[in-house]
């Protein structure tokens, strides 16, 4: 299998892109607490699934506009629920990460008369662990209006829903809605999931349960102009 490097990795936080200011990410992942259940009639411990978890950490170069307003809200903290999503490639149906959290830190660093004035912060699972999926828009893809993204075709259909996840970054003129399509046969499409219409910077994560079919795209609808925005879509 083809390795991946980390050029093409992106950060999404509330409908900012910080990827430009960022350096690195860490811990970007899932776990889950394993409990000893071990009786006395076994040599090693058994163990069954409790709860999971999950966080993403990132480290970025301080900047006051995009990167500074990504990570506060009302020169504080957040304490609402964040959406962050990291895709893992450049192209519609690449990997990509998506995670409701709680922001727990934002920490400002100078090294230095050598060194850059650096920040970090760190977004921790609320509810939901981070769900491993693929990304509908190539990094983020813009619509000047009305328009339908490339499919993506999962081989099969799947039975346990989804949860799709979307960050709209910038808008000329107008109400767009954004929903996630699905079809059986990559040509009779049916609405799957639709985000709520925005006007603004914005995230948002819907599920869905039940059938979702082999082949499911993004589709964005309504009178608007070059909607600016990165869209994924998790299987359960």
């Amino acid at each position: 299998m083809a390795k991946t490097s980390g050029l093409n990795t992106r950060i999404y936080v509330a409908g900012y892109d910080i990827s430009g200011d960022a350096n690195s990410l860490d811990g970007v992942g899932y776990t889950q607490n394993n409990m000893i259940t071990t009786p006395i009639n076994k040599d090693a411990n058994t163990r069954i699934v409790g709860m999971v978890d999950g966080a993403i950490s990132v480290n970025v170069f301080f900047e006051a506009t995009s990167e500074h307003a990504a990570l506060l809200s009302s020169n504080k903290l957040p304490t609402g629920d964040r959406v962050v999503m990291v895709p893992m490639g450049s192209a519609i149906g690449d990997a990509g990460i998506g995670l409701v959290a709680k922001q727990s830190n934002y920490d400002i660093s100078q090294g230095g008369t050598s060194s850059p004035v650096s920040a970090s912060a760190a977004f921790q699972a609320n509810g939901y662990p981070p769900e491993f999926g693929v990304m509908l828009t190539a990094h983020d893809d813009t619509h000047s209006s009305a328009a339908s993204n490339a499919s993506v075709d999962n081989s099969a259909s799947s039975s346990n829903g989804g949860a799709g996840y979307i960050q709209a970054f910038s808008l000329a003129s107008g109400t767009p809605t954004v929903k996630v399509e699905h079809s059986a046969n990559n040509s009779s499409w049916s609405d799957l999931l639709t985000f709520t219409a925005s006007t603004a910077i914005s995230s948002q994560y819907k599920t869905v349960s039940g059938t979702v079919n082999r082949y499911i795209r993004v589709t964005s609808t309504g009178t608007f102009s070059n909607l600016k925005f990165a869209c994924l879509f998790y299987r359960g």
